[in-house]
């Protein structure tokens, strides 16, 4: 029987709530997700977005990948993208199941070795011996028969991945009864009843009460262009630096840039430029096919800001009480981690799901289930180490650890 690991008292759960009335804020997918996720549990829902449409910003772009991350040795960030990646493909089958239409494709992801460290770590995930409808470790000639194009490399495969349309996945789960969508409305400060949760995004932080979390916003673009015969052969999604969809609607979707504290997004020639030149470093041939005629030209498609963070995973769960936690863990920085310490203090009824960066489409649906598990006091979908590491007050107590 597996042991039982208590929770460290900072990162002790909070009182959970009953059933009533919650705001989101923020219509981008980390809002519809926990939006949808109490809806379920019998929640009324108000989403506050502050643009006159859902999807707007980071989940604005035409089409986004849908794939787990690995590592060559196993550890709590693998099982955390695999179980979030599972979760993603049952949410969707089960929303078209219920009637949804979502615009998504099924048709695998192949992600190249393009470097020595990547291949590296391929070699690594072969010998693992990993179940082969979840991951497959392809050499060259197998690759490019799965893509359907020549690729210069071998690759890792993940035949249960694909592309999804943001947009068309959020209106699957706000279209719920429970839930009422108010567009235009910009909160600047939080309700005084029920409880919020913040998924705003970009303006994740812009809340006195998440002021010190240690968000950093990334401005990433994507470029489209218009396929050509030898390109319209890709039949899966491609990773290297970037990604690369298979033709959408007679287009491929490719990039994405990555610029670190950038605060406003806008659409830039110059940033295209950047996408293709990427593009033509890890697949030549594929590249010179989409400008081989002058009627061809590569065009910005979404330009938005990310919000990151320091360990590059999300943050997830109710906001803690910073000046409690400041006095209560202070000795932490002595090493005292066994002595004993209080139970943590949280801001009342305020929880916070954010910091998703380039893959909120494949977490954000089994975050939403942890968080919404959080609020209603269930049986936590986690280990405790998982739980910990997508806590807000992780970098509180890190701070605190270091002195």
């Amino acid at each position: 029987m597996q042991e039982i690991v208590p929770l460290p008292p900072w990162f002790a759960l909070p009182e959970p709530h009953p059933i009533d009335h919650a705001t989101v804020i923020g219509g981008g997918i980390a809002g519809c997700q926990i939006a949808h996720a109490l809806a379920k549990r019998g929640w009324q829902v108000t989403l506050l977005e502050r643009h006159a449409r859902l999807a707007t910003e980071a989940s604005g772009n035409r089409a986004g990948v849908l794939t787990p991350k690995m590592t060559a040795e196993p550890g709590w960030g693998e099982t955390f993208y695999r179980q979030c990646f599972v979760y993603a493909i049952q949410q969707i089958r089960e929303l078209e199941a219920a009637g949804q239409v979502i615009e998504w494709a099924q048709c695998g992801a192949l992600q190249l070795a393009h470097e020595p460290r990547e291949a590296a770590r391929q070699q690594a995930l072969r010998e693992r011996d990993l179940p082969p409808d979840f991951i497959q470790i392809l050499d060259q000639q197998a690759a490019s028969a799965v893509a359907g194009i020549p690729l210069p490399t071998g690759a890792s495969y993940f035949p249960q991945a694909g592309w999804v349309n943001p947009a068309s996945l959020c209106a699957a789960l706000v279209a719920h009864p429970q839930i009422e969508v108010r567009t235009l409305t910009h909160a600047t400060r939080l309700p005084s009843t029920g409880i919020t949760i913040i998924a705003s995004g970009r303006e994740a932080d812009q809340l006195a009460e998440t002021a010190f979390l240690p968000f950093l916003p990334v401005m990433g673009q994507t470029s489209r262009a218009v396929a050509s015969a030898a390109s319209a052969l890709l039949k899966t999604t491609l990773g290297h630096e970037g990604y690369l969809t298979p033709a959408i609607a007679g287009q491929h979707i490719f990039g994405a840039t990555f610029v670190r504290h950038v605060r406003d997004a806008v659409l830039d020639d110059a940033a295209d430029v950047t996408n293709f030149q990427q593009l033509a470093q890890h697949l030549p041939d594929f590249a010179r096919s989409l400008v081989a005629e002058r009627s061809r030209s590569i065009e910005g498609s979404h330009a938005a800001i990310r919000m990151t963070t320091p360990d590059r995973y999300p943050v997830v769960g109710a906001l803690p009480d910073v000046d409690f936690f400041r006095q209560a863990y202070a000795d932490l920085r002595h090493g005292r981690a066994s002595q004993g310490f209080p139970q943590a203090h949280y801001q009342q009824g305020v929880f916070v799901m954010a910091g998703f960066g380039s893959r909120g489409l494949t977490t954000s649906g089994w975050c939403a289930d942890l968080l919404a598990a959080i609020i209603g006091g269930e049986p936590l979908p986690a280990e405790v180490t998982l739980y910990g590491q997508l806590h807000p007050a992780r970098f509180l107590i890190r701070q605190l650890k270091r002195g």
